[in-house]
């Protein structure tokens, strides 16, 4: 159809509509094509003796009629009870069978009379019994009447077919009286006369082209004479300018292999006594290692003798020992003797005479019976004097006196509660915005720029922590239950609630704290006032639970290294390590607490540790109602003693350890001040 926006033509009549506001539903119904192309339908699935789903009896035979009041397929028996029944006699006439169709004696109108009336547009339970002129002769119901069509210009069926018919019988009328009139050009005529004007234009167009014809086919015989002597001319050229080229090259070639020649015979030089030196450097070390080989030998045999010398010595004195407990035995069995005797006998004079002294010789003996020989259970251990060698240089990390550098962020960004690096050299942080009920998860670099941000909504206002899994991911939690991932690539972020993920969480709890294990791509999630520490892969998934030792009252925060675990107890006023293994964490350590004169320490806030093994703790200290001060201890590979003591500005409330181009950097975030502190860790041996 050709049309405007608004407009189309019909392509059999020609007549201009307008588009309906519903779609192509609106347009008529082309009843006469569509009755046909049924009609086409039913009468190849009849002549193709096609299977289907029988309407009568529900199986599927090959069909043999067609029923317009059941709309459906009938197979050869249940036709033959269809008109044959009394019950189906208003079907006998809107059955269509294979053989009426081999006659060859069905017409549209007969087809049309078989279907019932259509059904009411609006309606389809309900039979048609008006015609809506307004809604384009749409078939309607008497329910319509009184709704959407009321109003509309309704017409009873036979009245508007009869006044249609005799429309359509005038414009018939017409349209003979015209074409008798028509005193025009037949098309016999035209036909005739459009063949001797083709004819001619033939020959006139013939003898042009054979003319110009020849007149191009010389000028194609001269171009491609000129096109022969050119590829000539262009041959010479190519041969001698490659037979330069292949001269100069040659010769380039010969000079760059001597070039080389003499680069490769330095650069092997230089290669031979780079590992010459690096050869006489792994031949000193391998020296101090067999002359520290030899010692171990030397003490070992110094360590076996010693052994031995304390084993000869104790034996001696065990043996003196053995001697005495023997004196003591006899003692005791020649006093049991002559007590059971005097017991026994009937003489009262001896019992008085001879019980007093026995008793003293029973008290004396009885005092060397309960004498504890503690040297015999020291005598059974041997001491060894190790001594300690370390087979490589031990490091250390030193941390600058004070911060090299300061970032301050700028609003929104209100709270910093989570700091972590971001596996490039930028700091991933998050925290809490101005806006109510809105969070933050923002990539910076060294100098405070905002690479990356993700504002996140939450419940209220609540705390959003953050800790580095891989290069690309960081894991965050937020509360009251949520878990997810930040891509600081394109600053994506995908979320679960755990208490979705998982049943083991309680409803009541709320998430304090998160570490990640990049090694195994599990991250841990600590909760309030529990023990249980919640494993999840790299995929949000629920992997098991991690119960902390039962010294530990809940996680404030916790650091993943190397299998253990760094524990910050703010409640229990500690800080632990403890080590992985299976379903439990089991202490190693704990924490040397700070004793700094007339500082009252009140708990732990975060922990970390540098890639030389060395632990930072940053403990809140006490001044008075609301208000506190913040240290940074550094403690030794076991937590046992503290290396360094730094006092910090603000009110802290992360740290963490980011590797930099420019080396290792400790970074403090100070809650409220939005600042990060930046100290410079260099390693010493």
């Amino acid at each position: 159809m050709q049309g405007s926006y608004d407009v189309v033509k019909c392509p059999e009549c020609r007549e201009e509509i307008e588009i309906p506001t519903n779609g192509v539903n609106g347009f008529k119904t082309d009843f006469y094509s569509k009755s046909l192309v049924e009609y086409v339908q039913i009468q190849q699935s009849l002549k193709s003796d096609e299977v289907r789903e029988c309407y009568g009896c529900s199986k599927y035979l090959r069909v043999a009629a067609y029923c317009f009041k059941c709309n459906d397929f009938l197979c050869k028996d249940c036709h033959n009870f269809h008109v044959t029944n009394k019950m189906m006699k208003d079907h006998q006439k809107q059955t269509l069978s294979l053989e009426d169709i081999g006659k060859k004696n069905i017409t549209i109108d007969k087809l049309a009379s078989m279907r019932d009336a259509p059904r009411c547009n609006t309606h389809p339970e309900k039979m048609s019994e008006l015609y809506c002129e307004t809604c384009r002769n749409l078939p309607v119901c008497m329910a319509c009447t009184y709704g959407e069509h009321k109003g509309h210009n309704l017409h009873e069926v036979k009245a508007l077919a009869k006044l249609k018919k005799e429309k359509l019988a005038e414009q018939l009328k017409e349209i003979e009286e015209t074409e008798k009139s028509n005193k025009a050009m037949t098309p016999a005529q035209a036909k005739t006369k459009l063949i001797l004007n083709v004819s001619t234009q033939k020959e006139t167009v013939i003898k042009m082209h054979d003319e110009k014809d020849q007149k191009i086919m010389t000028e194609i015989q001269n171009i491609e004479e000129r096109r022969q002597q050119a590829k000539q001319e262009k041959q010479n050229a190519e041969k001698a300018a490659f037979d330069s080229l292949r001269r100069e090259k040659e010769k380039e070639i010969e000079e760059v292999k001597k070039k080389y020649v003499e680069i490769f015979r330095v650069k092997k030089i230089e290669i031979n006594d780079s590992f010459l030196a690096q050869e006489n450097s792994l031949e000193k070390e391998l020296a101090k290692l067999r002359k520290k080989r030899k010692r171990f030998d030397q003490d070992k045999k110094e360590l076996l003798n010693s052994v031995e010398t304390q084993l000869d010595e104790n034996v001696k004195i065990i043996e003196t020992l053995s001697q005495h407990f023997d004196n003591i035995k006899k003692r005791f069995q020649t006093l049991h003797l002559m007590s059971s005797c005097i017991l026994a006998s009937d003489n009262d004079w001896s019992a008085v005479q001879c019980i007093p002294d026995m008793c003293t010789a029973a008290t004396h003996l009885m005092e060397n019976l309960k004498k504890d020989f503690k040297q015999l259970s020291k005598l059974t251990d041997v001491t060894v004097n190790y001594k300690q060698y370390s087979l490589c240089k031990q490091t250390f990390t030193k941390i600058s006196e004070n911060f090299d550098k300061n970032i301050n962020i700028n609003n929104p960004y209100s709270y910093i509660c989570g700091m972590t690096g971001s596996g490039d050299g930028n700091i991933v942080m998050s925290g809490i915005t101005s806006e109510c009920g809105v969070s933050f998860i923002i990539v910076i670099d060294m100098n405070g720029r905002v690479l990356k941000e993700k504002k996140l909504n939450t419940q209220y206002s609540k705390a959003r922590y953050c800790q580095f899994l891989s290069q690309r991911k960081v894991a965050s939690v937020c509360e009251p239950n949520e878990i997810g991932l930040f891509d600081v690539s394109d600053g994506s972020y995908i979320k679960k609630n755990i208490s979705e993920v998982t049943n083991s969480w309680p409803k009541d709890l709320n998430v304090a704290c998160v570490a990640t294990d990049p090694v195994n791509n599990h991250i841990l999630v600590g909760g309030y006032y529990s023990r249980d520490v919640y494993v999840f892969d790299d995929q949000l998934d629920y992997l098991h639970i991690l119960t902390l030792p039962e010294m530990i009252e809940w996680p404030r925060d916790i650091t993943v290294s190397d299998g253990h675990l760094l524990v910050c107890d703010y409640d229990g006023k500690k800080c632990y390590l403890t080590k992985i293994d299976g379903l439990e964490s089991k202490l190693v350590g704990e924490f040397m607490k700070p004793n700094l004169e007339g500082k009252r320490f009140v708990g732990p806030i975060s922990v970390c540790r540098d890639k030389n093994g060395l632990m930072y703790v940053l403990w809140k200290n006490y001044i008075h109602f609301l208000r506190y001060q913040f240290y940074l201890f550094q403690y030794n590979h076991d937590c046992s003693q503290i290396l360094t003591t730094r006092k910090l500005e603000g009110n802290a409330k992360a740290i963490t350890v980011v590797e930099t181009s420019q080396g290792e950097k400790l970074l403090v975030a100070a809650y409220d001040t939005k600042t990060v502190y930046l100290y410079d860790l260099m390693t010493e041996d």
